[in-house]
């Protein structure tokens, strides 16, 4: 019976480590989503000011991408209950 619940536990623990990673992909490909729905039109290898503002583009676009709001929705489908 020990062994039962012991390997009930670690497919337990197994499943919230691919959940977790699951989420990480979900939140990078809705990321990468937002990011390629308006390209702004960055020069490549131009000044400093330049590589800065396409950092913070992609640093707004990370926040304003909405994965909070689909992974707080997707999230109760991948529970174990």
């Amino acid at each position: 019976m020990d062994s039962v619940i012991d390997k009930i536990d670690h497919y337990k623990v197994e499943h919230l480590r691919y959940v977790k990673e699951a989420l990480t992909v979900l939140e990078l490909a809705l990321w990468k989503a937002k990011l390629g729905e308006k390209e702004e039109n960055f020069a490549e290898g131009g000044t400093k000011k330049a590589k800065l503002d396409i950092e913070s583009v992609r640093k707004e676009k990370r926040i304003t991408c909405g994965a909070d709001m689909v992974i707080k929705n997707v999230l109760p489908f991948l529970k174990l209950e």
